[in-house]
């Protein structure tokens, strides 16, 4: 696939404008992360790993399967001007 786009003045700096096809074949959204590369004159650019991705209260519960049982912990006597 070849595309052609433009470096545009962008606030104070300069960008290219990515093509709605070509966002969605790399399945790119609005605000990812991007690397990007340069060798000998080119570049190239690649969506960034996502290495500190938390994960939701349902990814980390997926597999759980006993039961939940809620208990009252006993903290102690307030140490300082907590109100209990």
């Amino acid at each position: 696939m070849t595309l052609s786009t433009t470096i545009s003045k962008w606030g104070n700096g300069q960008g290219i404008r990515l093509p709605k096809t070509l966002m969605e074949l790399l399945e790119w959204e609005n605000n990812d992360k991007l690397e990007i590369i340069v060798e000998e004159g080119n570049i190239k650019i690649r969506k960034a790993e996502n290495k500190r991705k938390r994960k939701s209260i349902e990814e980390l519960f997926a597999n759980y399967e006993g039961e939940y049982k809620a208990q009252e912990i006993d903290w102690g006597e307030p140490k300082g001007e907590e109100i209990w």
